[in-house]
């Protein structure tokens, strides 16, 4: 047995963390010495355990982490570095010229290599309390994508590797094609995660604002509709269940014939309260309607109601509360429309909704203390917002 073999068998069973990584590094260092397949084997082996390190439970306190003062301009440069080394790989192990180029192929398999172990030291830098748990999470998820398509091009290079000078003119070609499309990849995925932590936690906030805001707008138009004369609407099944209706009207009746009776003179009086009732709902509902659309503004009011640089946990208070707001709303409509009065659920939901917006104030006015400005506008949307809620239940 090698003694690179005994080392990885040694890694596998090995408990302490930093021994881990420390065994992990050395393979990657003693595998240099020897020959190309060698070092392929041991980046694909740390890329497989890194890949396994974002998907368990002890997540990245298994790697030790690096000690730079700004993890995230780091993580941009080495993704970058990434980015350049996959480039050399990829040009030095074109199939016609790599039996010429082992040595300098086996260097840049060395160093994108090296520069893995760099980007894994600087993701584990990173503190979610800082960047957001949002934003973390987003950055995890990117990495794994890209620890992933790194560990398809190395089991590509050995496959390159080890039919170097033996494969006909076809085969090569078609080889040059797979070698370009797995560089291709770790390009995109180099790409992505650097848009991803230039435009920085507050753009991706937004961007996680807007698709709860876009879940709110879904049942907004029909809600709308629907508030101006929930009677007349109700008789057009809004929410499509005479599809799944045992009953086929298969008598013939048409849309007529489902219309609530007219009373007659006896009825007058029981008439007369359905009517107020449904006013009441009406205007009800059409309160909200107007509710929703200033929500709608402090949803795409809050990345400028923040400061530019904004507390971690803040960040993900904001995207929680959001997510509340977004399926309270949509159980109030639902509520609302289903049952066609003002129900206890419908009470429970209007409430919370209430809270969780001001709540959102709340954290937008302690982030924005040192702001008169921010704080007025946040003070004027609630002071607007409690006038709506008072005229609901005049």
């Amino acid at each position: 047995m090698c003694v690179c073999s005994s080392l990885y068998i040694i890694y596998s069973v090995v408990n302490d963390h930093d021994a881990r990584t420390k065994l992990l590094i050395g393979l990657i260092r003693l595998y240099s010495m020897a020959n190309l397949n060698d070092i392929i084997k041991a980046f694909e082996e740390a890329l497989d355990c890194w890949g396994l390190v974002f998907s368990g439970s002890e997540g990245l306190k298994t790697i030790p982490p690096a000690k730079v003062q700004e993890p995230l301009k780091e993580l941009v440069k080495v993704a970058k570095l990434i980015k350049a080394h996959t480039t050399k790989v990829g040009i030095i192990f074109e199939p016609s010229k790599l039996a010429q180029s082992s040595d300098a192929a086996y260097t840049t398999v060395s160093d994108l290599s090296k520069s893995f172990v760099l980007y894994m030291s600087v993701v584990a830098q990173l503190s979610p309390d800082k960047i957001s748990s949002l934003f973390y999470k987003e950055i995890l998820n990117s990495s794994h994508t890209l620890v992933s398509t790194a560990a398809s091009l190395t089991a590509e290079l050995k496959v390159l590797n080890d039919k170097s000078g033996k494969s006909s003119d076809d085969k090569k070609n078609t080889e040059v094609d797979v070698r370009l499309i797995s560089v291709g990849k770790v390009w995109n995925a180099c790409d992505e995660l650097v848009k991803l932590v230039e435009n920085g936690n507050l753009k991706f906030l937004e961007k996680k604002t807007r698709l709860q805001l876009s879940l709110i707008e879904d049942g907004l138009d029909e809600f709308s509709e629907w508030a101006e004369n929930p009677e007349e609407f109700d008789l057009v099944d809004p929410f499509g269940l005479d599809e799944f209706s045992e009953e086929d009207e298969e008598d013939g009746e048409d849309a007529e014939d489902a219309k609530v009776p007219v009373p007659d003179d006896g009825e007058s009086t029981s008439s007369s309260a359905a009517e107020a009732t449904m006013l009441k709902l009406s205007r009800f509902s059409k309160q909200w309607v107007q509710k929703f659309k200033l929500i709608k503004l402090l949803f795409l009011s809050i990345n400028k109601s923040l400061p530019s640089i904004v507390n971690g946990t803040d960040i993900d208070e904001i995207y929680n509360t959001e997510s509340i707001i977004s399926k309270e709303a949509d159980l109030l409509i639902v509520e609302l429309m289903m049952s066609h009065s003002l129900t206890e659920d419908v009470t429970e939901h209007s409430i919370a909704v209430d809270k969780a917006c001001s709540k959102i104030l709340s954290i937008l006015k302690k982030a924005n203390k040192n702001s008169d400005n921010k704080t007025k506008w946040c003070s004027s949307w609630e002071i607007k917002y409690k006038e709506m809620s008072e005229a609901m239940y005049d």
